[in-house]
């Protein structure tokens, strides 16, 4: 099944016209070489300000698609930043921007101080790193630290920013690239001669989060000379020359770090081609596999210029591990295609065998990506596989067969993805839920339109939505929708000046409610351009009828903006207070509610006993996700059902939102991370 620019059905309201447009190229280009063919861009109605990159994806075989969120942080896009995305390609989160102007990459939810966060790194993008620091956001996408390396260096890079397996959240893994000055006049292969050489060096740091505090810095020059590069001097674009400071010779290429339990590291240089097993106590090498000194036999694969090194298992005998093989720098290659690879070292025998391998379903055979780039194994026994240069990614189950691939952007229009992800997660916004209405004559004949959407919800299930003749109400309670895709709309054939909505959970118990927004009616000069679900894009007045700026035009009073009647002490509907089930608040609405209930309500409760069937009717429909159908006030429901029913219409009245509150569920659940970590967290991702 195939999600992409004609995908009506995973996308709402404006989403869905922008798909269409985007294959049109109607809606802007980006920067440089950016396009809407080679990098389509969405716009929604309730929030234009976002500008994420249309996923295009592929789903083969939905039954085996595991069940999560996908992480992604674009760059060289429209809007760089973090994002996540469902697995039928609807936006959840936009982050772009959320954390400042810079470059962000691989964002994951991460354990810290005993709760599920959003970690990534954030900074200033460079020809193959980066300077910045890492960033640790809450379920509520505030950011609550930023972590940053320390010591006599750099910057931290955007290689690796993870919290420290085995730390209980207390400490963080960074990289550095710290360029020194440096003698290569001593090897004739580096063709530097007849003065001071400069060089890249590979540190890492584990650094205690709360403190700033160094715990262990390990230092590559102190391990590995520069003589077993596979990269020299000005031989690559990520490289550099070695001649001077602002071109240093990029000689390791640090891209990961993991530690074990035992409190050893395992890492990843590109520019040697080598992963090497570091001492938690002195740093010196225990082991390398590839380069240029290896302790190992390769039985069955070769690799080269590799990324994202994991651990999966150890004992005294035999290590598993995963990594994703670039077999390529894009200058030199040692294999067709990349991969994603587990392999077994033997350390008896001092051998090491690629044990399972997955590849990208392209036509040709596979990918062959020439930077950056992860594997990620999946609990279920599959794979995550981000495709690096490509911004692509996909999804493999246990016997390798791919069951999701998705394409974020053409490499024509170098956007890439250093790192992407798939987990759980659980989040509400501080964010109030955005919506737009819309009427084309402000009459019955052309109806009423509503967009709604809330930026980074997770657990929004569907929208009660509610009009009135003006911002202070009363307010009117006029109907419901299912949530559909990032944008919800919502149609109504009566128009009403006022309007705004509540976002409901899976219980629909009320989560927050949106902006109150006034409905926006064309002026006669525009009313030409527009149809019943909104207006065509502007243009500019050609040169030969530009008005002056001194002439005086009048304006009728009711097309200037001070007169739209909003009240700028009150532009949100009052947030039902955040109350938890069963407190003295629900004892307290079940006392109201049964005295409802025997002053007015015993034969509509006999009637309900009288039809069993309806007893079971609604929590079907909920089963079965009929939730507008669950959720319709008038439904017929036996004496509790009654009662629950009056709790939630005096729950959507002004006066129950204001007393009764609500129940803000956020479940928890165990978080799907890699295999070397054992964290938690929560979700319900489609």
């Amino acid at each position: 099944m195939l999600f992409g620019f004609h995908d009506w059905r995973s996308r709402g309201g404006w989403g869905r016209w922008v798909a269409v447009v985007t294959a049109l190229g109607l809606v802007r280009e980006g920067r440089g070489q950016l396009n809407n063919e080679t990098s389509p861009t969405s716009q929604f109605r309730s929030r234009p300000d976002l500008q994420p990159p249309i996923l295009n994806i592929t789903i083969l075989d939905p039954v085996r698609v595991s069940p999560g969120y996908n992480f992604i942080a674009p760059y060289r896009n429209v809007d760089p930043g973090p994002y996540i995305y469902d697995n039928y390609g609807n936006l959840v989160w936009s982050g772009a921007g959320s954390s400042g102007p810079k470059t962000a990459h691989a964002p994951r939810p991460c354990d810290y101080k005993g709760e599920v966060h959003l970690c990534y790194f954030q900074g200033e993008q460079h020809q193959g790193f980066a300077r910045g620091h890492g960033v640790i956001m809450d379920k509520h996408y505030r950011i609550v630290k930023t972590v940053e390396s320390s010591g006599a260096g750099a910057s931290s890079d955007m290689h690796e920013f993870k919290i420290t397996p085995f730390s209980n959240g207390t400490s963080a893994l960074m990289t550095v690239y710290q360029p020194r000055q440096y003698d290569l006049t001593t090897n004739p292969r580096f063709n530097v001669r007849h003065g001071m050489g400069w060089i890249v060096e590979g540190v890492f740091q584990e650094v205690e989060i709360e403190t700033g505090r160094v715990i262990f810095e390990w230092r590559s020059l102190d391990h590995v000379d520069p003589g077993e590069s596979w990269t020299m001097p000005s031989s690559t674009d990520t490289s550099g020359d070695g001649l001077h400071e602002q071109s240093p010779w990029d000689y390791f290429h640090l891209n990961s770090i993991d530690k074990n339990v035992e409190g050893d590291y395992l890492l990843s240089a590109r520019h040697v081609s080598a992963m090497y097993k570091i001492s938690g106590v002195d740093g010196h090498i225990m082991w390398q596999l590839g380069g240029a000194n290896p302790t190992f036999k390769q039985t069955n694969f070769n690799f080269s210029y590799q990324h994202h090194a994991r651990w999966v298992s150890e004992n005294a005998t035999h290590t598993v591990m995963s990594f994703y093989d670039n077999a390529s720098n894009t200058f030199n290659k040692t294999g067709d295609f990349s991969h994603g690879w587990i392999i077994l070292l033997d350390h008896v025998n001092n051998t090491a065998s690629m044990v399972k391998e997955w590849g990208a379903p392209e036509p040709e055979g596979g990918l062959l990506s020439g930077s950056q780039g992860n594997l990620q194994l999946l609990p279920n026994g599959g794979a995550h596989i981000g495709w690096g240069e490509h911004a692509y990614f996909s999804e493999h189950d246990t016997d390798g067969n791919v069951v999701l691939y998705a394409k974020v952007a053409d490499r024509l229009s170098n956007v890439m993805i250093y790192r992407s992800g798939k987990y759980n997660w659980t989040a509400q916004p501080l964010t109030k839920p955005a919506m737009w209405a819309f009427s084309r004559l402000g009459s019955e004949e052309s109806g009423m339109h509503v967009w709604v959407s809330w930026n980074g919800a997770t657990e929004v299930r569907g929208w009660n939505f509610f009009a009135g003749n003006s911002s202070t109400g009363p307010w009117e309670y006029i109907g419901n929708a299912t949530k559909l895709g990032f944008e919800t709309e919502f149609t109504s054939g009566k128009v009403w000046p006022w309007t705004y909505a509540e976002a409901l959970d899976f219980n629909g118990a009320v989560l927050e409610r949106s902006v109150m927004q006034r409905t926006f009616v064309p002026s006669p000069s525009l009313l030409p351009f527009c149809n019943d679900r909104g207006c065509g894009l502007s243009e500019k007045t050609p040169d030969n009828l530009t008005v002056a700026y001194e002439t005086a035009w009048p304006v009728d009073a009711k097309w200037l903006s001070p007169n739209r009647g909003f009240d700028t002490s009150k532009y949100y509907q009052d947030s039902p207070l955040a109350l938890i089930r069963h407190t003295w608040v629900f004892t307290f609405a079940w006392i109201v509610l049964g005295l409802a209930f025997l002053s007015g309500g015993v034969w509509g409760g006999m009637r309900a006993l009288r039809h069993p069937k309806r007893s079971s009717s609604l929590r079907k429909d909920m089963q079965l996700g009929n939730y507008a159908e669950a959720w319709r006030p008038s439904r017929g429901r036996n004496v509790i059902e009654t009662l629950q029913g009056w709790k939630e219409e005096l729950e959507k009245s002004e006066l129950g939102g204001r007393f009764l509150g609500r129940y803000s569920r956020v479940g928890e659940r165990e978080m799907e991370g890699e295999w070397s970590e054992a964290s938690s967290g929560s979700s319900r991702a489609p």
